[in-house]
């Protein structure tokens, strides 16, 4: 019995982390991505779908982080976030470009780049968490 309460314990806790800790790509784009299979033009809006979701959880990192920063390294956390997305930007080709405007190069390029940063921000938030 105690064997069983055990191993419910250890489920239960796993499951809670990776709600916790969700790295890569949404499950809406793995499924979007199944049913666009080789048209183009689908695969280029689940992409951007995804691009909105990355981004718009990179900018959640980004306050969680800023709330966990001391005051004097604010300043420094904002700036290299706007190094980084300028970079995006320029390696993307997507500067001052909407994401509807996207082209498949474009949505793919930011999805990927994104999703790495808002992984890596993930990570470094949870390692500082564990300290």
């Amino acid at each position: 019995m105690k064997k069983r309460l055990t191993q419910g314990l250890l489920i239960a806790c796993a499951g809670w982390s990776v709600n916790a800790f969700a790295l890569g790509y949404t499950g809406d784009f793995e499924a979007c991505m199944r049913k666009a299979q080789s048209q183009s033009n689908l695969i280029n809006t689940c992409q951007i779908k995804e691009y909105k979701a990355q981004n718009k959880r990179m900018k959640k990192l980004l306050k969680i982080t800023l709330k966990t920063t001391a005051d004097s390294e604010q300043a420094l956390v904002t700036q290299s976030q706007e190094v980084w997305l300028q970079r995006r930007d320029n390696a993307c080709n997507i500067k001052n470009k909407k994401a509807k405007e996207f082209l498949i190069s474009n949505s793919s390029c930011a999805v990927q780049m994104t999703m790495s940063h808002a992984d890596m921000m993930e990570v470094r938030l949870h390692n500082k968490n564990m300290k």
